[in-house]
């Protein structure tokens, strides 16, 4: 079982380790750095977090995620290959996020099994373009791919809550097998992305093993495919932009009404998002199957200022509609979150958050927690 008393000293070596050009550099700079990069590029992060509930029946919990990106160069066939080690403590029985699932996307990315944390390979792909043509494949983060904000997309700088990084109604797998084609835009002409993987991630196996990973044929396994067209709005400012996509799921689902046999899930979903009056903000919607989808809608809202060269505050909300074949004892969710981003060093930045969450899981009826529950954290993200 992974503790922070032993992910620490593992992770510091490899950190302490990464070249200290990347101490100072902003995001984009680092992207820059990345693409076409002729020499190695490693990039570390530890983050860590505490968070605490308004409801006594929950406990306290602390946290840690460090990890560890690199890009390595390949000679002769061009591209890039890119490797993600990851870990996280154990989650803390009863803790925050055994109640509030959603409240910190930050805690058991990185689980065996038995739900102890490890450290892991997270990613491993190749990625190259040819002319405006890229492509990924690999071991895969489905989620990096598509349905992307610059404002509420980063559970490491930005918002913890999952909600407010990811919308809540497409049904992402873990890590897993997958292929990614990108096509760029220009114009009223807009961008694709197109998305292959396998709907039986590392994590949604029952023992979080990599041999599971490629057993993509078992029973009740599918298919993960989305597509998302993506224009540069710039009457939007700077980050203006409009990404539509579709996706299925073909994995094996109960029906959510209890009838026999199984059905696949599919949705759609959509991001806007821009710049005014010194404000970034971001729009998402969706909707899933109702047949399959216990979330049955989707729609949040995220603004961020930079208030001085140190300081960005976030504020977001968002609701869930719950699927009515449900039944009685569950309600559509609201999650909100105000987090305000104190940058102490280039490479270290301390982030207290508050977040409201109305109806967790859908359940309305107190019985478990309390149907409003306040959460209060900290995150302190040390990265090079």
């Amino acid at each position: 079982m992974l503790t922070s008393k032993t992910l620490v000293p593992a992770l510091a070596a490899f950190l302490l380790a990464a070249p200290a050009a990347y101490a100072d550099a902003t995001q984009s700079e680092r992207i820059e750095a990345k693409t076409g990069a002729e020499e190695p590029v490693f990039e570390g992060s530890i983050v860590g977090t505490y968070q605490g509930a308004s409801d006594s029946r929950i406990n306290e919990e602390a946290s840690l995620r460090p990890e560890l990106f690199v890009t390595l160069p390949v000679p002769g066939a061009g591209g890039e290959l890119h490797v993600h080690i990851e870990g996280t403590t154990t989650p803390r029985v009863n803790g925050v996020t055994s109640f509030l699932g959603n409240s910190n996307t930050n805690v058991g990315t990185a689980t065996n099994g038995a739900g102890h944390g490890r450290l892991q390979l997270s990613e491993l792909f190749y990625e190259f373009e040819l002319g405006s043509v890229g492509l990924s494949a690999g071991l895969i983060d489905t989620s990096a791919f598509i349905d992307t904000s610059a404002f509420a997309n980063d559970e490491r700088t930005q918002f913890m809550n999952s909600s407010l990084v990811h919308n809540t109604t497409i049904e992402f797998p873990d890590y897993t097998l997958g292929l990614v084609l990108t096509t760029q835009g220009e114009g009223a002409i807009p961008g694709f992305t197109f998305l292959a993987a396998s709907t039986s991630g590392l994590g949604d196996n029952p023992s979080h093993s990599y041999p599971d990973l490629f057993d993509v044929r078992s029973t009740g396994k599918g298919l993960f495919g989305a597509v998302e067209a993506g224009w540069g709005l710039e009457g939007l400012g700077e980050e203006g932009a409009l990404r539509l996509g579709v996706w299925t799921n073909t994995a094996d689902h109960a029906y959510v009404d209890l009838r026999p046999g199984t059905t696949t899930n599919h949705g759609v979903y959509g991001v806007l998002e821009g710049t005014a009056a010194g404000n970034g903000w971001s729009l998402r919607a969706g909707a899933a199957d109702e047949d399959a989808s216990a979330a049955e809608w989707y729609f949040g809202a995220a603004v961020q200022r930079q208030l001085t060269d140190e300081v960005l505050i976030g504020l977001g909300v968002t609701e869930t509609g719950v699927n009515e074949d449900l039944g009685a004892g569950f309600s559509d969710t609201t999650e909100a979150e105000i987090y305000v981003k104190y940058d102490v060093l280039p490479y270290l930045n301390l982030t207290p958050s508050v977040q409201w969450v109305r109806n967790p899981g859908f359940d309305d009826t107190g019985a478990v927690v309390d149907e409003d529950n306040w959460v209060y954290g900290l995150r302190v993200a040390f990265a090079m």
